[in-house]
């Protein structure tokens, strides 16, 4: 098949699980044997040398044999797509699909399927513009921005957007019913976008909607069954625990913090806590004050990155650890709880759609704190006040059930063997691309 990607990460432009879901799918199609053009945009690590030919922008195209790499310049010298304030992130973003939109609009018969990834705009408004264009387009809705929260010191709000922008957000999330096909990537995720659809005055039923979850590793990095059984043989002292993420207010990272911080201060044994990941803005400074105000009962180990791990670099990583402490207030999926289980970790999470997808199974036992499921534990997020002592319960529960809890990390490992490789989505993404 003729494939186009469009998606803000690419490679070098990639910021999160986004960029490397797109990454990862383009490479295992290519793999097949299928023709793939990514349509993406220049930063300043991919301009350098690049020869730009004239169009509605400004663009390179770049022939690796089965796969072109096209790149519109909309902003010259930005470090990664989504820079600046958010109008303008959301101006620079509407000149990107303006410009895709242009190219594709004028090859319709180069492409069988255009493919959309990404939030609002992309999949949304680029779904519209695309109409009749002569080939099918799928979006995937990577997440829905409209319900981001973020965490202040006075507590937790939308993030910083005016309710007239999150409006617009909305229209333009709904706007991926003109794709042929929606994708997102968790259940909870599809209510959510029913729910904004239903907010409009649309009907859910016009979207054509398909769940298929993100991937997150490639089988090389799954850890053998016989390796997870050594890693977590004995309930060790002291206790590693990881916090693995892009360091933003959403995924709640303080709250992994105190959450630790009590149970430590509860425990027989001693508990240390990494919090690692590409920083976002001030952030960072709210978690090391909160690092700072845990350190008398938890030590906690703050480390930022500029680059995605290579999957070499994230496994070595992971095998530090032997638990996984994620506090996401707001995730469609959870790409680094997939990366984390597929090293045998133990999983905490909170009960967000996506982890509550991934961790779900055919039973959960409700507790007063969340819930104990086929594949790990989920602490309550509401109410707000309470998180932190749910996840410290979550904690406990973990560290004085190590037999059952080192019987959910290997059969959540092999659920990402199942249904989280790499290969697997891009096989479902096919079978999609060739359905009716």
């Amino acid at each position: 098949m003729r494939i186009a990607q469009v998606s803000l990460q690419f490679e070098a432009t990639a910021t999160g699980g986004g960029g490397v879901h797109v990454q990862r799918v383009t490479q295992h199609l290519v793999e097949m044997g299928h023709r793939v053009t990514v349509l993406s945009i220049h930063t300043a690590k991919t301009l350098g040398s690049a020869r730009l030919e004239e169009g509605l922008r400004p663009y390179s195209l770049e022939d690796r044999g089965p796969l072109q790499v096209v790149r519109f310049l909309v902003d010259p010298d930005i470090a990664q797509p989504y820079e600046g304030d958010k109008g303008t992130e959301i101006r620079r973003i509407r000149e990107f699909c303006e410009a895709a939109a242009w190219w594709l609009l004028q090859r319709p018969r180069d492409f069988d399927v255009v493919h959309l990834h990404g939030h609002h705009l992309i999949p949304g408004y680029l779904a519209w513009r695309l109409r009749g264009g002569g080939f099918k387009v799928v979006s995937t809705v990577h997440f829905l921005e409209s319900t981001l929260v973020e965490t202040r010191r006075e507590g937790v709000s939308h993030f910083d957007v005016p309710e007239r922008a999150l409006a617009q957000m909305r229209r333009w999330e709904a706007m991926s019913r003109y794709a042929d096909a929606v994708v997102v990537i968790s259940p909870g995720m599809r209510e959510e976008l029913f729910e904004i659809a239903r907010g409009l005055g649309l009907d859910p039923a016009a979207f054509k909607v398909r769940v298929i979850p993100s991937g997150a590793v490639n089988e090389g990095s799954l850890l053998s069954p016989a390796g997870v059984r050594r890693k977590l043989a004995r309930l060790p002292n002291p206790v590693e625990m990881v916090t693995f993420c892009r360091l933003d207010p959403s995924k709640g990272v303080e709250f992994a913090i105190r959450g630790a911080a009590l149970a430590a201060r509860r425990s027989a044994r001693s508990l240390r806590l990494t919090v690692a990941g590409i920083p976002s803005g001030s952030y960072l400074d709210l978690l090391r004050e909160e690092a700072e105000r845990a350190s008398e009962a938890l030590p906690v180990d703050i480390r930022t990155f500029e680059a995605i791990f290579t999957d070499r670099e994230r496994n070595e990583f992971l095998d530090g650890f032997c638990l996984y402490l994620f506090p996401t207030l707001s995730e469609p999926f959870g790409m680094t709880l997939i990366e984390a289980a597929a090293r045998g970790l133990i999983a905490v999470a909170t009960d967000a759609a996506g982890p509550r997808y991934i961790l779900g199974g055919e039973r959960a036992l409700e507790t007063p704190w969340g819930y104990i499921t086929d594949y790990g534990l989920c602490a309550r997020r509401e109410p707000l006040e309470q998180l932190a002592h749910n996840l410290s319960q979550a904690l406990a529960w973990a560290l004085n059930h190590w037999k059952e809890s080192v019987a959910r990390a290997l059969a959540l490992r092999d659920r990402v063997e199942r249904e989280f490789t790499w290969r697997r989505v891009a096989q479902r993404y096919l079978e999609l691309y060739e359905g009716d």
